[in-house]
């Protein structure tokens, strides 16, 4: 077998046209990174040939999301948030409605009970609103066109502690800004029983007759019907009484004699 030989050439550089000549970077080693964009496109595309359950899977993207980011809102629960503010919306704009007291009007009356004169009351959307801080009663006063020097009998309304009793409270008036509250809140106020006050401790019982304690009309147990029951007067001088007959032709055979009255001329 002859032989053959294989001639092998390079080119040699030097160190300044090694530099220039060749490429000194590892392309084909280096890893791809991928922007935000790009990873969810190959998420689309993958979409479908990714597991629902396991290491890799949509379940494990899912937990891994929800720790991270917490757990997303459901529909329902956002509409039926919604829902419920809009009610509280409307609820607001029922209770801003105004009320009006039948006999003392809003803004201009102010209460002072007769019996307890630090008692006092400024009258808002139909309730009492008490009246704690003597600055804003002097104001109210000056507002209504009276001087310090009137006295309070002649600006207030004086009503007893039970007719007062018998109106709405209202929240308490403690400073000016107290009565530019929104009228909302003068509606929803509930207010609480308070040991201190005296209009708490004073009971009023609605009149309303009961048959069975009315005074004016006998028990039953004890009433006596035939008690009540006059004797008929004496029969007149020159009066008599014949007996008439039920003539009617329907009630011939059961006819009765009537009592009438009928005068003698002849006496």
């Amino acid at each position: 077998m002859a032989s053959r030989k294989i001639i092998i050439s390079h080119d040699i550089y030097g160190s300044k046209r090694s530099q220039e000549n060749l490429d000194g970077d590892f392309k084909e080693l280096q890893v791809k990174k991928y922007n935000i964009e790009e990873f969810f496109e190959l998420y689309y595309q993958l979409f479908y040939e990714i597991e629902k359950k396991g290491k890799h899977s949509h379940t494990t993207i899912v937990n891994a999301s929800t720790e991270y980011a917490g757990t997303p809102p459901n529909p329902k629960d956002l509409e039926i948030e919604d829902l419920k503010q809009q009610v509280q919306d409307l609820q607001w704009e029922i209770d801003s409605i105004e009320e009006e007291h039948p006999f003392l009007p809003n803004n201009s009356t102010v209460i002072q009970a007769r019996t307890e004169p630090s008692l006092r009351y400024y009258m808002q959307s139909g309730r009492r609103r008490q009246i704690k801080s003597d600055e804003v009663f002097d104001l109210l006063k000056t507002r209504a066109g009276y001087t310090q020097d009137t006295p309070n009998e002649d600006f207030s309304v004086l009503l007893s502690m039970e007719a007062i009793q018998g109106i709405l409270p209202g929240p308490d008036i403690n400073s000016q800004e107290d009565l530019n509250i929104d009228i909302a809140y003068i509606n929803r106020f509930t207010p609480g029983l308070n040991p201190n006050d005296p209009l708490d401790n004073i009971n009023i019982y609605p009149q309303q007759p009961d048959l069975r304690v009315n005074s004016s009309i006998p028990e039953t147990n004890n009433y006596n019907v035939m008690a009540h029951i006059e004797e008929p007067p004496v029969t007149p001088e020159g009066l008599s009484i014949p007996n008439i007959f039920n003539t009617n032709s329907f009630n011939q055979n059961a006819a009765s004699p009537l009592g009438t009255y009928e005068y003698n001329l002849d006496s």
